[in-house]
Formats: structure tokens, sequence, C-alpha cells
């Protein structure tokens, strides 16, 4: 009896000891990644929302394809206050973790800072942003929405489609004195000269600017047939109204995408004072039918973001990674991976947009500013926002 009891107990702890040692042989590999925000500086107010939005989506991953994939990931967000200087002090810290394997930065101060920082250090970073003429090839950092100058320029050339005139398309290039924005009207001169089309004036507006009267005034002296309006969140309300009340033909007006028609509705513009007006977007935010809406709306009671343009900018550069992320796992197996085995899978990759983007595809060793490869113009009509194309094909 002692000796069978003995063996019962002797095989139950043999089977415990296997089901322990099983149950840690399959327990998922856990990573981070950081995400660079902006809690004190320019675009302070869209802090938090795009850290929602990032939120919601590492933990759908986690809990719907990390576990299978074998992996758990800690997302880890940290303010750069959109500062070069702040965003280096940030990058430092962060590198103490040695389970990072990735990165989400947020705008021109981060990619400047980091990007002949990242290749070295091994870790790739994702932009939640557009891409800019700095970046050059072999580097680190991906943009899935890429150049917004050829946004523009898309823009330009579906209007050049429907233009009767005998002269050249007169355009007007407004955006806010910063780096970005004197990228974007760079980049766009570039690709104008090539199109019937004139850029008869590029205003540049401080970002701290609250009386655009001035600004405005120049707008409509140079009696354009097409405006850009790539600003911020505080100017794009301010120039939307003052074009408005000067009995501007608002049709003119085509808003970027990252301050996009839905945003302008966020942030409490009437409606009446952009009605008419236009925006190029990569992003097919109207249609509520797609595979990235369904996994919003399964999950945003729980967080506080929105479905806007300001956060949907960091919905592919999320998803991205995690895909990314995903697929170097599947080639080690239940290995462990690091920022270099994330990077591969990147360099060259294709993506899935999730019906929100076209398709994402990355060429980073020829060209660093490829990313999504279609656009869309949409309207604001009748105060709700329409599409006025079907998705074009970005001019490169």
């Amino acid at each position: 009896m002692f000796n069978l009891t003995g063996r019962i107990l002797a095989v139950t702890a043999l089977a415990l000891g296997l089901g322990i040692g099983s149950a840690q042989a399959q327990a998922p590999n856990t990573y981070s990644i950081v995400s660079m925000l902006d809690y004190s500086g320019p675009f302070a107010n869209r802090g938090k929302p795009v850290e929602q939005m990032q939120r919601l989506l590492v933990d759908w991953f986690n809990e719907t394809r990390g576990a299978k994939a074998g992996i758990k990931l800690e997302y880890k967000p940290i303010d750069t206050g959109y500062d070069q200087a702040k965003t280096v002090q940030a990058y430092e810290r962060a590198l103490e973790d040695k389970t990072m394997v990735g990165i989400v930065t947020f705008g021109s101060p981060n990619v400047i800072a980091l990007q002949n920082r990242l290749a070295q250090d091994k870790v790739p970073a994702v932009h939640g942003g557009p891409s800019y003429s700095l970046m050059k090839p072999g580097n680190w950092v991906f943009t899935p929405l890429g150049d917004y100058a050829r946004y523009f320029a898309t823009a330009t050339k579906w209007r050049l489609n429907s233009w009767t005139e005998s002269r050249p398309l007169r355009v007007v290039f407004v955006t806010f004195d910063g780096s970005s924005g004197r990228d974007w009207a760079t980049s766009y001169q570039g690709l104008a000269k090539g199109m019937k089309a004139e850029v008869v004036l590029t205003e540049f507006v401080s970002p701290r600017a609250v009386d655009v009267a001035a600004n405005v005034d120049r707008i409509i002296a140079a009696k354009p047939d097409m405006v850009f309006l790539a600003t911020t969140d505080q100017l794009q309300p301010q120039l939307l109204k003052e074009l408005k009340a000067n009995r501007f033909d608002m049709t003119k007006v085509v808003n970027s995408q990252h301050e996009g028609l839905g945003l302008l509705e966020l942030l409490g513009v009437p409606k009446d004072a952009y009605e008419g007006t236009m925006e190029v977007t990569s992003e097919n935010y109207t249609d509520q039918a797609t595979e990235a809406f369904k996994i919003y709306q399964s999950r945003q009671a729980k967080y506080q973001t929105r479905w806007s343009a300001d956060t949907l900018l960091h919905f592919p550069s999320v998803m991205v990674l995690l895909e990314a992320i995903e697929r170097a796992q599947a080639k080690a197996g239940r290995g462990r991976i690091d920022g270099a085995a994330v990077f591969a899978e990147m360099r060259k990759g294709s993506f899935n947009g999730y019906g929100l983007l076209g398709k994402i595809q990355f060429d980073i060793d020829t060209d660093p500013m490829q990313g999504a490869d279609s656009v869309v113009m949409l309207q604001q009509k009748g105060g709700r926002i329409t599409r006025a194309s079907e998705f074009l094909p970005l001019v490169k």
C-alpha cells in the first residue's frame, strides 16, 4: 500500500512538474515599445487622445494576437514636448530598457533628434506623421503615411484634371513656421514645377500667432485658385474663420491630413466657417465599414480617444510596428527577438492598412519617404464630410 501510494504521489508530482515546466516554456516573450508624445508642447492637446488610441491598439494586439504569437507587449508613453533636446534625453532613458524593440515617434523634432542614432543602437522607429526630405536612405525611421508634399501634389494634379483655363493654376501654400512646415513647402514646390501650376505665395505663420488677418490679406491678394492650409490646431481655425469672414471662395481651400475636416469639428470650429473646403488624406476615415474602424469601435468605450485625423495619424504607425514584431517573432519561434529583427521585417515590407489606408509599402534603402501609396479627396458639403474622389495614386 505504501509503495503504491508513493508511486501515485511520485507520478502526480512528475506530472505537475512537467505541467509547470511546459507552462514556463510557453510563457510569452515580453517586449516593450516606447511612444514619444507631446503632453507639454504645441500639440499638447493631442497627447492624451493619441496615447489612448495607441494603448487601445496595443491592448487589442495583446488580447487577440499576442498570445498566439507568443508575445506580450508593454506600452510605455513618454513626453518629449515636441522638442529635440527633450527627445534625446527621453531616448537615452529608454535605451536602458533592454526589452525595447521599437519606438513610435510623434513629430519632426523626434525624427531629427533620433534618425542618426537608431541604426547604431539597433532600434527601429515608426513615425506617427509624415516623412521629411531630411530622411536619408538606409535610416531606421519608417513612415506609413509617407510624404505630405506628394499628397499636395496629387491634390493639385486632381484639380488640374478639371482646369480649363489657358493660364497656370495659381497656388498658395500656407503652413506654420517650423521644420515640418518649411519642409512640406519646399518639397511641394519641387513637385509642382512639372505641372501647369504656379506657387504664387508661400505663407509661413508663427505657431503662436493670435491674429492672422495680415496673413489672410496676403493670401487673398495673391488671387489663388487653390489654397493649401497645413498649419496647427491653433492656426487652422483662425485662418478658416478669417478667410470666411473675407468672403473668400472656400471651395478653393484644401486642408491637410493632420488638420483634417474631422478634427475641425472636434476643435469646435463652426461648420459654416469651412463649408465647401476640401481635405487631401491617405486615411479613409469616413468609411466606418473598415476593419480599422471595427477594431476601434469594439474598444472605444474603454479609452478616452476619438476617431479623427489627429489620432488616426498614429493608427498605422502602431499597427505596422505590431505586425513587424509579430513577423519577427514567427521567424524566431520561441526565441527572443530584438530591434534589429523588427527592422529586418520593415525594411522592404508591405503592410496592411486595415481599410483605413491603402497599401503601405516601405523601401527604406532607396525611398525613405515611401509609405501609403494613395490619397483620397474629401469635402465638407451640406454640413458633413463627403468623398470627392476615389483613391488617387500618389504623385512621385
